[in-house]
């Protein structure tokens, strides 16, 4: 008796939603599955976007130091702009701010070019990043190691930025950068 009465509701609930005088049984069972579809696809966007959370919480390593990275904007409004204000006057470009992670234990900034929004673990085969010139990947830059592009033969240096104290990786300040991609391959 109980499922007839729910079998009851469903149908009172089709007729009006499709605006028709009756209800089959398909109808009813057609929008218990849409319902449950769609209940479904929410259920799993929210987890999905928790768990992304949830993993930014615990942080990614810093490849050189093995510490804990902070995403852009969990950092205070200053150590932003500070940041912000090394892109804009080195570099000329507003870069990707979930792209950048900084590391306040060794003070070094992993940028939108550096792989690090691809890939959250320890470079196993040394610091691989990407050219800000040519998209070429960049092996061997670690902080004690100044790189050239085997591509485009832009030369890159660890640069202490003055007004922040965190170093960056970059290009010559006359080296024209072009507008990130997204990297469709991981860094390592």
């Amino acid at each position: 008796m109980v499922q007839g009465v729910s079998r009851e509701g469903d149908c009172l609930r089709a007729r009006y939603l499709s605006g028709r005088d009756g209800c089959t049984a398909s109808d009813c069972i057609g929008m218990d599955k849409i319902f449950l579809i769609t209940l479904g696809v929410v259920g799993f966007v929210v987890f999905c976007l928790v768990l992304r959370r949830v993993v930014e919480w615990i942080g990614s390593p810093c490849q050189f130091c093995e510490q804990k990275t902070r995403t852009f904007r969990r950092l205070d409004i200053e150590t932003q702009e500070a940041i912000l204000g090394h892109s804009h006057e080195h570099e000329r470009r507003e870069p990707d701010r979930s792209g950048i992670f900084v590391c306040l234990n060794c003070r070094t900034i992993h940028d939108d070019y550096s792989g690090e929004k691809a890939s959250w673990d320890i470079d196993a085969y040394g610091c691989v990043t990407f050219c800000k010139v040519c998209h070429a990947p960049l092996q061997g830059c670690e902080p004690s190691r100044d790189v050239q592009c085997p591509d485009c033969g832009t030369y890159y240096a660890w640069q202490i930025h003055s007004g922040s104290g965190f170093r960056f990786f970059t290009p010559p300040r006359d080296a024209s950068i072009l507008p990130r991609r997204s990297f469709a391959i991981d860094s390592r």
